[in-house]
């Protein structure tokens, strides 16, 4: 069943019915023009504010590099002063850092942070603050003494006074290669530097030291031998020629003895000193291949000389 719904128009009084003018047709939807895109005027996005990190990581220890440092009760020049702390001094960067702000004093930019010195804690200005001590290469005589210390380690310096002595960016964990392709986990100080490098090994892990190679051209025995020592100066300490072994095998470059020399009485070989000779450029293949194979060879020899021979390395070892 269909249902017809019509519209009528009743003529007012009249009673009588009149059709609808007829209506136009309405256009299909689909040729209706849409309407005109609205662009609304958008506002610039306002700048980041920079968002700044501290300079030292909570956790971190410092040592102050000035003459004195004021610990503050707040993070301004003007907040009270709660006392001053000498130069070398440790601290440590603590857990709960605020959150930083940019400061200039003199020449000097850098953040206040919030740190700890003994018992007390409170902020300080951390463009003075150095993560080793600041007088370190004077504080060290870099004298080594075979047998019982390499500066201030002996077999009693743990890893955490290493970090004190050192300071903890100078320390890093490294292999040492034993021959056959092993290698034993050691203790670099000063990693990379061709003057002060030295690498512990350690007969109880980060407890108790054992050895100390010693490659730093700046350390030198109590006979002022050691890295980059030429082999004329070896035999004047000696006060005679050495045997090495020869190159190009496991043991390249051992001393083997001191042959009754000066050095005998306290380097003594194997039990409080290790060290190794190495060949320097430039020099003739022909004298490098005459030290060469697993025998011993006198440092006598007019190739030794010629080859530039030097110590490039030396075990300390720790014994008392």
């Amino acid at each position: 069943m269909f249902v017809v719904i019509a519209t009528l128009v009743i003529a007012a009084g009249l009673g009588q019915v009149e059709p609808l003018e007829a209506l136009e047709p309405l256009e299909p939807l689909e040729s209706l023009e849409p309407p005109a895109e609205t662009i609304l005027p958008v506002s610039p996005p306002e700048p980041a504010v920079p968002i700044l990190a501290p300079n030292f990581l909570p956790g971190t220890v410092l040592y102050v590099n000035a003459s004195s440092l004021a610990l503050r009760t707040g993070p301004r020049l003007d907040a009270a002063l709660i006392q001053y702390i000498p130069k070398d001094t440790r601290i440590i960067a603590l857990a709960d850092v605020i959150d930083p702000v940019p400061l200039e004093v003199g020449n000097k930019k850098g953040l206040w942070i919030y740190i700890q010195h003994d018992q007390h804690k409170g902020y300080v200005f951390d463009a003075y603050l150095v993560q080793a001590p600041p007088s370190l290469d004077e504080q060290l005589d870099w004298l080594c003494y075979p047998g019982k210390r390499v500066g201030p380690i002996t077999n009693k310096t743990t890893y955490e006074d290493m970090v004190l002595i050192f300071g903890e960016v100078n320390i890093s964990d490294t292999q040492i290669p034993m021959g056959n392709g092993s290698f034993e986990k050691g203790t670099a100080i000063f990693a990379g530097d061709a003057a002060r490098q030295i690498i512990v090994q350690w007969a109880i892990p980060r407890v108790k030291p054992k050895a100390v190679v010693v490659s730093g051209t700046q350390w030198r025995t109590i006979s002022k031998i050691g890295p980059g020592t030429r082999i004329r100066s070896i035999i004047q300490a000696n006060g005679g020629p050495i045997s090495f072994a020869g190159f190009e095998w496991q043991y390249a470059g051992f001393i083997t003895s001191w042959r009754g020399g000066k050095l005998e009485a306290d380097h003594e070989l194997s039990n409080s000193i290790m060290a190794y000779l190495a060949p320097k450029e430039p020099y003739l293949p022909v004298d490098y291949k005459a030290l060469t194979g697993d025998q011993e060879f006198s440092s006598d020899l007019p190739e030794a000389d010629r080859l530039n021979l030097h110590i490039s390395t030396m075990t300390i070892m720790l014994n008392e």
